[in-house]
């Protein structure tokens, strides 16, 4: 919490004397502060102490640092940068440890990534020590980058196609991800959507176009949005006689890229036709993933592409959960007291 709120927050609560001269008393001090905490509680919900670096590639909540890197002249929001850097991506944990008053966005959920705080990407200011705080005695990842990272114009604080510097103030309309870029969309820019209880998750035309796999995906709980002029014009259910509405089959807990693979694909039936479509987005209502073929030749394109998320779970690490959320530091500093050795 910075100065200019304390200060806000106690001249609201303070008291004048006999003299007319303001004071802070104890009862509104603690006021005070326990407002501040509770505002803290609501923006920092979780742990910020362990970087998530060890890991892995993991789907999590990402931040981006405008203060130790620098966009390329396109992306610039104020002045233009000469010394435009490499995006970097880093940990909820890291956006508040190492880099607390520092120009932090917020990128949202983002899957496969680890943590760039303190690699060759996102080195701190050289007077705050370069490495990490929270592994700052492994100097060596300062040489080395996290190789299958993926960056976008999000990391330089851009959404949507229409490449918008994302202000959360200024957002009027409703923005949806894309379930497989992990992007997010103006729905202005999207054209017409499906209503909300009719879909769970949204893949854009780029990733449509991009993926194969994702167009011989036809199901009843499929719905297209037809692209023309750039913005959906209309939405169709996806059905087709050609194509099987069958879900995967299988009694097995194992991860479904590790099991047995057919040769006979369900899905591909009339790939012509389906290529020839125009540009188009997709609409998926809950249990859709098991309605994607898991054949040897749709397996083999979707782990090529990275995308064994289709198939298989997709869950979030999200920071650990902190105990003394609801704590006061009033009553933190008394619980101390209390197991303090008495002699």
């Amino acid at each position: 919490m910075d100065d200019t709120k304390c200060e806000l927050a106690l001249q609201s609560t303070s008291e004048v004397d006999g003299d007319g001269e303001e004071v802070v008393t104890a009862h509104s001090f603690l006021v005070a502060q326990a407002d501040l905490e509770r505002e803290a509680a609501e923006v920092l919900p979780g742990k910020f102490d362990e970087c998530t670096y060890d890991k892995g590639y993991i789907r999590q909540p990402l931040y981006a640092c405008l203060t130790c890197t620098h966009p390329p002249l396109k992306y610039c929001q104020g002045a233009s940068s000469s010394d435009s850097t490499e995006p970097a991506g880093m940990c909820y944990s890291c956006s508040i440890e190492c880099h607390a008053g520092h120009e932090v966005i917020e990128l949202f959920t983002k899957r496969q990534f680890r943590c760039d705080c303190g690699t060759k990407r996102l080195l701190l200011p050289a007077e705050q020590g370069a490495c990490c705080r929270l592994k700052s005695a492994r100097t060596m990842l300062a040489t080395l980058e996290n190789a299958n990272n993926v960056y976008n114009h999000n990391f330089w604080g851009m959404y949507c196609s229409c490449d918008k510097f994302y202000v959360p103030e200024n957002e009027t309309g409703v923005m949806v991800q894309c379930y497989v870029c992990n992007d997010w969309y103006h729905d202005s820019c999207i054209g017409q959507l499906p209503s909300e209880d009719e879909y769970d998750d949204y893949v854009c035309r780029e990733c449509v176009s991009k993926h194969p796999v994702l167009r011989y995906i036809d199901s009843t709980m499929l719905r297209y949005g037809r692209v023309e002029d750039g913005r959906v014009s209309r939405i169709e259910p996806a059905t087709s006689a050609k194509i099987l509405d069958t879900p995967n089959e299988s009694n097995t807990d194992e991860p479904v890229s590790k099991r047995a693979r057919s040769s006979m694909c369900r899905l591909r039936r009339d790939t012509s036709a389906i290529d020839s479509q125009q540009p188009f987005d997709m609409f998926l209502a809950d249990g859709w993933k098991s309605h994607v073929c898991t054949c040897i030749d749709c397996m083999r394109e979707i782990e090529a592409n990275r995308l064994v998320f289709l198939v298989e779970e997709d869950e979030v690490v999200e920071p650990e959960d902190d105990e003394t959320l609801g704590e006061s530091l009033y009553e933190s500093a008394m619980k101390q007291l209390r197991n303090m050795d008495r002699t």
